[in-house]
């Protein structure tokens, strides 16, 4: 996504037009929901709205784009266009240049600074306000209409542990738009010190691990320590507490066992029964990195999901 507004400012600052198409409303099995964006340039296209034939005619049309902003429906017609999608897409055109350079400057920063913000498009043309939140909505009353959605990170996951697992689950979940923030008690760990793809990394102490993750819906957990009993220490801590995911990393045999310990120091079971452990979907994972698309698909399944696991 980041790609998307800086290869369309590089665009204007070098005098060049740029036109970004967006999905603002989905209608059955379509390839886009809304949200989806792609930018077109004289140098090509960077984003996507959905592959297929909606989107080789939306780049064509937005290069011969002339006007304001526009709306543009599409209705899939199945196989006889060599698809099996059959829904309705409605895009929204909106050509940019020299005088949006600015807006769009600031989703740069918005975006490399790990923030969030509203943007808005419209017949009007386009806004972007850093710091604020907003729902997903389309809207259309005659010739006017607008769109508006929050761009950037809202939701956190917190990796306890800064090992090789932490660290492949970082460059994994760096793809997705979530803030990442690793956390661990040792201050000169090689894997977290040299992670590049968590946005904050901190040293604590595990007996305060609770004041380093935030609670609520939005709020992801996973604990990969090195120590069996620090494991347990930091489940402990995190398990009356209410997240979107909390999983833990370990064996069954491990698992069991922290989870034996745990109630018979007083841990409802219903609470345990919450935690994702052994974490990550069964996929035969053995090293870092599967490890990680373990985890990463199971985050994503959870956070797709309509309720909290």
């Amino acid at each position: 996504m980041i790609e998307l507004w800086q290869r369309a400012l590089e665009s204007l600052r070098q005098g060049q037009a740029a036109v970004l198409v967006t999905v603002v409303d989905a209608q059955g099995p379509v390839p886009g929901r809304p949200g989806a964006k792609m930018a077109v340039t004289a140098q090509g296209s960077v984003g996507t709205i959905g592959g297929g034939v909606a989107e080789r005619q939306l780049a064509e049309r937005a290069r011969t784009l002339a006007g304001g902003p526009t709306l543009e429906s599409f209705e899939h017609a199945g196989s006889a266009e060599g698809s099996f999608c059959a829904g309705t897409q409605v895009f929204a055109l909106l050509p940019l240049g020299l005088p949006q350079a600015a807006t769009l400057q600031s989703i740069v920063e918005t975006l490399t600074g790990a923030g969030h913000g509203v943007l808005r498009l419209g017949s009007a043309g386009l806004s972007f306000t850093s710091g604020q939140k907003a729902p997903t909505s389309f809207a259309r009353r005659g010739d006017s209409w607008t769109f508006a959605e929050t761009l950037g990170r809202l939701e956190v996951l917190t990796i306890i542990g800064g090992g090789h697992v932490s660290l492949a689950l970082s460059r994994v979940m760096a793809t997705l738009p979530f803030r990442i923030v690793v956390l661990d008690d040792r201050a000169e760990l090689p894997t977290m010190i040299g992670n590049p793809f968590a946005h904050e990394t901190r040293v604590i102490d595990f007996e305060r691990v609770a004041e380093h993750v935030p609670d609520g819906d939005l709020s992801y957990a996973v604990i990969m320590t090195y120590a069996h009993l620090d494991d347990q220490d930091v489940l402990e801590r995190l398990v009356g507490r209410d997240y979107r995911y909390l999983g833990m990393m370990g064996s069954a045999p491990k698992v069991r066992q922290i989870f034996a310990n745990l109630e018979a120091k007083g841990v409802r079971r219903e609470r345990l029964a919450r935690v994702r452990a052994p974490i990550g979907l069964a996929i035969g994972s053995h090293t870092p990195e599967e490890i990680a698309i373990s985890v990463a698909a199971e985050i994503v399944k959870v956070r797709n999901s309509s309720s909290a696991g």
